[in-house]
């Protein structure tokens, strides 16, 4: 059974409104409608002529059928300009929302994905269910209203033959898509699809890794295995589509054939009328063709829209956040504290309060949950057990908005966009001036590098060295306006000397940037008097907010 319910919701949430599905399904309708009484039409203007009238009886049936043969070409391009117009447009917004849904989420299932889920799910996922428009929804309505149009001319003509043509319908429209459905689930190509979409991203995001490793050739054999179950599943997949297609061509020949017989054994009106009557078949189940075809994909987007609701729910709260910027709270309500504060990965348990202005250092090994830490305080997971506050309410309780405005966690894999200095720094403050910019720049030590706020990192971080690419997130992060930063590793990758320099002024200074006031978290394995050390136990040290000079 296909998931219409799962469909619904994503397309609902694309946008998708019933007036442009009608507009589509109209547009494709009267494509089919043109070459069904182009066929119906020639078949009328064949037996009329066997009659031998004047040629001019036979002027308005001649003008008509080029008319007809030049409108179906012509209705075929706005058909397909329609529909992919509406599609396209839905993916482009499905996308959207659904990024901004993650982005949003609260519960903690988005960030359980990994990073080859994640774009399965915004890349795959997504193009099946929008591409449902133009490969099942516009297909279906046009074979309905075709089989409709067809069922009723035929009952004019002569009741059985409808009823003939129905049986017909049902075979080719009905039963033939339902065994096709069946078929491919067999074949399980989303899932060999997807494995192999997995294993390219894997290969190429850790191609160097597994190339140290020794492990590149084993990785390409794993790669190469699985291109090969895609392959076969989607071949697999294909039977039935063909013998969907195949079932529809002899449906199409035996019911113009029976159709035919029964037009000569009882047919009882005028002869040009009998013409018309054996054509109407052979155009009528033209728009059947596809639906084997259209019923495997609807299933196969239904698995897709179903993936897609489990992540980022059904109802309206995955709609779009709202335009205005929320305002952050002030500095004095952000007091931070956690007791007994547990998080889904690592195995410390965390107590400590933060004032405002207050910065804290939190070290540890590698796989302690400090970074699962930042996330929990930020909101992005939900914490496993204990209590964290932010201003004495539940951090969990407070407005996602505000929260997001508040509390900003700048990750250790944070995105470099392929895109101009300024334009990376102002992805934390869009307000932020040219100045602003510079001065960041500047505590971060990268005003002898970057001569410019409009240079361009053509290939993104791939642009920077390691170094540069943590301070120029360092610069976004200090770009903020958040009354609180949350900042992981920030020194990786740095020289020593510039290292304990970055961290003395984020744990002891006033802060340059937007904000020089404000609470800060830092979570680093180095410490801050020798940044070589690396400690093996976690270590939380809060340090009073530094003094305003003056």
């Amino acid at each position: 059974m296909i998931a219409f319910r799962y469909l619904r919701a994503m397309l609902r949430l694309a946008g998708v409104k019933h007036r442009q599905l009608a507009l589509a399904i109209a547009a494709g309708s009267v494509t089919l409608l043109s070459a069904l009484t182009l066929t119906v039409l020639s078949g009328w203007l064949i037996t009329r002529a066997w009659q031998m009238p004047p040629v001019l009886d036979l002027g308005v049936a001649i003008t008509a059928v080029r008319a007809l043969g030049i409108s179906r070409a012509v209705f075929r391009y706005l058909d397909r300009m329609t529909s992919h117009k509406i599609a396209l447009g839905a993916l482009t917004r499905l996308r959207a929302r659904l990024f901004d849904a993650i982005a949003l989420d609260s519960s903690g299932k988005a960030h359980l994905l990994g990073r080859g889920d994640g774009l399965l799910r915004l890349v795959s996922d997504t193009e099946r269910v929008t591409d449902l428009i133009v490969r099942s929804i516009v297909p279906a309505g046009v074979a309905l209203v075709l089989s409709a149009a067809s069922v009723l001319i035929a009952g004019l003509l002569h009741p059985v033959a409808a009823v003939i043509m129905v049986a017909g319908f049902l075979l080719t429209g009905v039963v033939t898509p339902w065994l096709a459905i069946r078929a491919s689930r067999r074949g399980r190509r989303i899932d060999a699809e997807d494995e192999l979409n997995l294993r390219i991203d894997e290969a190429l995001s850790h191609r160097a890794e597994f190339a140290a490793a020794g492990l590149g050739e084993t990785h390409a054999a794993a790669t190469r295995e699985a291109s090969a179950r895609s392959s076969a599943a989607s071949v697999a997949a294909e039977r039935p589509e063909a013998v969907g297609e195949g079932v529809q061509s002899w449906a199409t020949g035996l019911t113009a054939a029976a159709v035919l017989v029964l037009a000569v054994l009882t047919y009882t009106g005028e002869p040009v009328w009998l013409g018309m009557l054996v054509m109407l078949p052979l155009a009528a189940f033209e728009a059947h063709g596809q639906l084997a075809k259209a019923a495997v994909h609807a299933d196969e987007a239904s698995r897709s829209a179903r993936r897609l609701v489990d992540l980022v729910g059904e109802g309206s709260e995955v709609a779009l956040p709202a335009a205005a910027d929320p305002h952050p709270l002030d500095l004095a309500d952000v007091a931070l504290e956690a007791r007994d504060l547990t998080c889904p990965y690592g195995e410390a348990t965390w107590d400590f309060r933060l004032e405002p202005g207050a910065r804290m250092v939190v070290r540890g090994p590698s796989g302690c949950g400090k970074t699962t830490l930042l996330q929990t305080v930020a909101g992005l997971v939900p914490a496993a057990s204990g209590v964290l506050t932010l201003g004495g309410r539940a951090v969990d309780s407070v407005d996602a908005d505000v929260l997001r405005a508040s509390v900003r966690n700048h990750a250790e894999d944070e995105w470099v966009f392929a895109t101009t200095i300024r334009e990376n720094l102002k992805v934390a403050n869009p307000r932020a001036t040219d100045e602003l910019l510079w001065e960041c720049l500047e505590a971060v030590g990268l005003t002898d590098w970057v001569e410019s706020l409009d240079l361009h990192l053509a290939d993104g971080a791939g642009s920077l060295s390691s170094g540069q690419r943590r301070r120029l997130l360092l610069a976004r992060a200090l770009c903020s306006e958040a009354p609180v930063l949350l900042i992981d590793e920030p020194t990786e990758h740095i020289d020593s000397a510039s290292a304990d320099r970055l961290l003395r002024m984020l744990l002891s200074e006033r802060l340059p940037g937007a904000r020089a006031d404000r609470s800060v978290i830092v979570v680093t394995h180095a410490s801050a008097e020798d940044v070589d050390v690396v400690v093996d136990e976690v270590s939380v040290d809060v340090l009073p907010a530094p003094v305003t000079a003056g």
